[in-house]
């Protein structure tokens, strides 16, 4: 009875071993369809984002002639050299800090916002414009609501301005952004946000300087 016992239970074992190995063998086939379209979903995204950069790079977020600065008056407080990183900017709705580059050529906005030449310099009289990819370094910028903060630091100090408003332009417009006899800034980046392809629009948001504040020391 013992021995006849122990086999059943051996055979039981078996059968139950059997039992798994054939489940897990069944499990492995059904999930290899589905594991395979996740992969080839994976690299669809990836591809997306590739083509994305790609058109993105092509864009140009300021075309020539949209900037009339004749005339102006800007105080350029520091000589910036092009390609140079000069400050960075900070948007704290969007917690997001983004690096500020004198030119805005493809090299300089590939790495971060774009301070155009002939604009004045940050923080001085006149009209401070940064131009950006829409999906790179100014994502998020449409979710920006007049009265919002936006941060600037350069070797001149920490400069804070208040949003005043939005304009969307057509990107063929010339000379719409305009000269200034006070301390504002203009970000340019392409519009619409979430275009396929070279956007056909231009979308502009202003800001006015609220106040100079001195370099903080960072704690040691």
């Amino acid at each position: 009875m013992k021995k006849r016992s122990g086999l059943s239970i051996a055979v039981k074992l078996i059968f139950i071993l059997s039992l798994c190995v054939l489940i897990y063998s069944v499990v492995q086939i059904l999930k290899a369809p589905a594991e395979a379209r996740h992969a080839l979903n994976d690299w669809d995204k990836k591809r997306e984002e590739a083509v994305s950069l790609q058109v993105l790079e092509e864009e140009t977020p300021l075309p020539a002639g949209m900037v009339n600065l004749s005339g102006e008056k800007s105080i350029s407080r520091t000589d910036y050299t092009g390609g140079e990183v000069i400050g960075e900017i900070y948007f704290p709705r969007l917690d997001k800090r983004v690096a500020i580059l004198e030119g805005t050529e493809r090299p300089q906005l590939k790495k971060g916002a774009g301070h155009y030449e002939g604009s004045a310099a940050i923080g001085a009289i006149g009209n401070s414009v940064l131009a950006g990819h829409r999906d790179t370094v100014f994502r998020g910028l449409g979710n920006l609501e007049v009265h919002d903060l936006i941060e600037l630091e350069t070797a001149e100090g920490k400069f804070i301005y208040e949003v005043t408003g939005s304009l969307i332009v057509d990107g063929d417009e010339r000379g719409a952004i305009k000269q200034s006899d006070t301390p504002v800034l203009t970000l340019i980046t392409c519009y619409p946000f979430s275009y396929v392809g070279s956007a056909p629009d231009r979308y502009l948001l202003s800001a006015s300087l609220l106040r100079q504040e001195p370099l903080s020391r960072e704690a040691e």
